[in-house]
């Protein structure tokens, strides 16, 4: 019994001395986590412009654009020529890591460019003031972020003296509002944390909605519809469709069925463009796109159009 006891006091101090190691090393990366977002050691103060854009057309330019996430990486976007015009749907596709959704970020100057410039109606964006570029660019991601109030309160966030019946026309705009119109509490439904109590279709038009009461002239859409029921997909389309005609529309997608209408699609290989032009046009000049289309086809996602299946047969071969 003597000779058990001490074993348990020596695997307590064991046990003591191990849980202290693990400890120990948690408050180093903490301290040193504290350290680097005190003394600003990973990222660098934005610096915003003081130009002013009035009546934005919505034309956006990348010239010449290299971009690497760090110095002793490979650039993840090189020499980068895209010029968009407005009133009309924009497509980005390529293979993941290709660059897709680094272009919105350096859109959105989550990120500087390496070398090149990004101009929006001819003005530099660094150049603009952060009301001014917020105002006109905004985002819907493909996971919203929703917070644990009711909708209508969800709506306030974006702007503090919206009324309800502002709500209601971009509700119905999202092709969400007869949704919500029949819950019991309507707008006053509480949809929980991250919009948890909604439908991942719901979540996006809902996002929708709230980007339209922003109004910005420059909407962009990152894989907005890729998680989404082909329903769900058909009424994100249908709201793109309505936006084109007064805002600069660019979506970033792998779901093909999404932007087949797109009145250009620019794909994105290496960091550059490979190809640009409509779905047919890309079809008959761009084996990338072909192939990617292949693959799409064979999932069962969509409706085939005429000559699908000669298109796939081919792309097996290549």
């Amino acid at each position: 019994v003597v000779i058990e006891s001490y074993i348990w006091r020596i695997d307590d101090v064991v046990e003591s001395i191990s849980d202290f190691g693990i400890n120990y090393s948690k408050v180093k990366v903490s301290l040193k986590r504290i350290n680097e977002i005190l003394n600003n050691v990973l990222y660098k103060d934005e610096k915003f412009g003081k130009l002013e854009l009035n009546n934005t057309k919505g034309v956006l330019e990348f010239k010449k654009v290299k971009f690497k996430y760090r110095e002793d990486e490979e650039y993840t976007l090189k020499d980068l020529n895209i010029k968009i015009e407005p009133n009309k749907k924009i497509a980005i596709i390529g293979r993941s890591g290709n660059g897709k959704s680094t272009i919105f970020n350096l859109l959105l100057r989550y990120f500087e460019p390496t070398n090149g410039d990004i101009t929006l109606d001819g003005v530099n964006i660094k150049d603009l003031t952060e009301d001014s570029l917020r105002n006109n660019i905004s985002i819907i991601r493909q996971s919203p972020f929703l917070f644990n109030l009711s909708i209508i309160d969800n709506f306030k966030l974006v702007k503090k003296d919206i009324t309800l019946e502002e709500i209601r026309e971009a509700c119905k705009k999202a092709y969400i509002d007869e949704y919500i119109m029949s819950l019991p509490k309507k707008y006053e439904t509480v949809i929980g944390e991250g919009g948890v109590n909604l439908s991942g279709g719901q979540k996006q038009r809902l996002a929708i909605a709230r980007t339209l009461l922003i109004n910005t002239k420059v909407i962009l859409f990152d894989e907005a519809t890729s998680a989404l029921d082909n329903e769900s997909q058909e009424y994100i389309k249908q709201t793109i469709d309505n936006l084109i005609m007064n805002h600069t529309v660019i979506i970033v997608a792998h779901r093909l069925s999404t932007i087949v209408d797109a009145d250009k699609i620019h794909v994105i290989k290496d960091g550059n463009v490979e190809a640009c032009g409509t779905h047919q046009e890309l079809l008959n000049s761009c084996e990338i796109y072909k192939n990617m289309w292949a693959a799409h086809s064979m999932s069962k996602d969509v409706d085939e159009p005429s000559g699908a299946e000669d298109v796939r047969k081919e792309a097996s071969y290549a």
